[in-house]
């Protein structure tokens, strides 16, 4: 019976205590879960060719058997024995391919056309195919037109071919689309008393079409929309432009093109200042959020002070000014601002942010809003930068226990940085 209660007591505090290890072990540097015990090949490995050939058998086998993460680690296993070994390179590409990692599987095929010698046709084939799955049309064919040269008769690449001949027509017929609608916008820009805004606004509505499916396509149509709306020097037009900028901006981050999303936001920020009324709300807040768009593009091109500045324009007119302003586009930026100064490495001002959006939040939202736990572990994270463990296992522990309890999906739908379905697409 005593047993039984000392047993009970343990099972009341396992989850705290489980918690308190888990935020120590990440604390620590130990992200992952203990490694299982090594086999005996793993204890005794020495390193050697033999070594890494056992390595590659064990992931053939896991390929064998459709275990693809399993055959990835044994491969990657391989590699680090005789990291100049094409056939490991190549396998693993071929894995990461099963598991539709991509952009992994191009890396490693292209690492293991390069270490060939010669080439294999599997290498040419491998990279090939990875290339053209991550839209890389014009590499893919290069790649393969040195594969057919090299190997005329490999029936994998003959196919390939067909596939990469069918992307390359159906592209073709888009930029035709393309041209025609802007052929069309241009002939209904003529006859229109409104010219330029008239023809930047058709071309507008086909590019929002092609957003989904062909973001290219919706980039060249805003380009075109943007060049169209210049032709007049109305607030109209001015308008239209706002908005092209604003989706071929959008589009742009979507395709990890930074460079031109900076640009497109800068110029979208320009026109709404010179065009839009701060005493509308509405207009203000798409002024912010032009910044704001401006500040992630920055940031993700490496460019940390221009995009703080970028976001601190955003918070100064989200707020108007007046730090008691609360909204959820508030708190967003806040949290922006945190990331950028967390790169670099600016942890205490970064941690200031995050209270600073988790403090907007709880007056948005209340105290309870699942969306606090993302400000909570920003908090942790500086707090255990700083070397400040035991307040960055409490922040941690904030964070848990604002989740535990609460509906998965109910819980990302409240949080705006949440995964979704477009983010998760490779």
């Amino acid at each position: 019976r005593r047993w039984g209660g000392s047993r009970s007591r343990i099972h009341s505090r396992s989850p705290l205590r489980l918690l308190i290890v888990l935020a120590a072990m990440y604390l620590h540097g130990c992200k992952q879960t203990p490694a299982t015990p090594p086999t005996t090949s793993d204890e005794d490995s020495s390193g050697s060719t033999d070594d890494g050939e056992m390595k590659k058998k064990k992931g053939n086998r896991a390929m064998g058997k459709k275990k693809f993460p399993k055959a990835k680690k044994y491969y990657t296993k391989a590699i680090k024995i005789d990291p100049e070994n094409s056939t490991y390179r190549l396998n693993r590409a071929i894995a990461n391919a099963s598991l539709e990692l991509w952009k992994d599987a191009e890396a490693d095929a292209a690492s293991a056309v390069e270490l060939g010698e010669p080439p294999s046709a599997k290498g040419f084939y491998q990279l090939a195919r990875a290339r053209l799955k991550c839209g890389k049309l014009d590499e893919a064919e290069e790649t393969l037109n040195s594969g057919l040269e090299a190997y005329p008769e490999e029936a994998a690449m003959l196919q390939l071919r067909k596939d990469v001949d069918r992307h390359r027509a159906a592209r073709e017929a888009k930029e035709r689309r393309a041209a025609e609608a802007v052929a069309e916008a241009k002939a209904r820009a003529a006859a229109s008393p409104d010219g330029g805004a008239a023809a930047a606004k058709a071309l507008l509505e086909r590019a929002r079409g092609a957003y989904g499916d062909s973001p290219e396509e919706c980039l060249k149509l805003c380009a075109s929309a943007r060049e169209a709306a210049t032709v007049q020097d109305t607030d109209e037009a001015k308008r239209e432009e706002i908005n092209a900028c604003s989706l071929q901006g959008k589009t742009a981050l979507r395709l990890k093109q930074f460079e031109g999303a900076c640009e497109a936001f800068a110029r979208a920020a320009e026109l709404q200042e010179a065009v839009y009324s701060m005493e509308k709300v509405e207009e203000r807040e798409a002024l912010a959020n032009a910044y704001n768009n401006w500040g992630i593009a920055l940031k993700n091109s490496g460019k940390m002070s221009q995009a703080i500045e970028a976001l601190n324009r955003s918070y100064a007119t989200a707020t108007n000014h007046d730090d008691q302003v609360a909204t959820t586009q508030v708190a967003q930026v806040l949290q922006n601002l945190a990331q950028c100064l967390v790169a670099q490495d600016k942890m205490k001002d970064a941690r200031k942010m995050y209270a600073r959006a988790l403090e907007v939040g709880q007056r948005l939202h209340g105290p309870e809003h699942a969306s606090h736990g993302l400000n909570h572990m920003g908090i942790a994270r500086c707090l255990r930068k700083e070397g400040r463990l035991p307040d960055a296992i409490r922040a941690y522990t904030a964070a848990y226990e604002m989740w535990q309890g609460k509906d998965p999906e109910g819980c990302l739908a409240g949080m705006p940085e949440g995964p979704n379905k477009e983010r998760l697409l490779p």
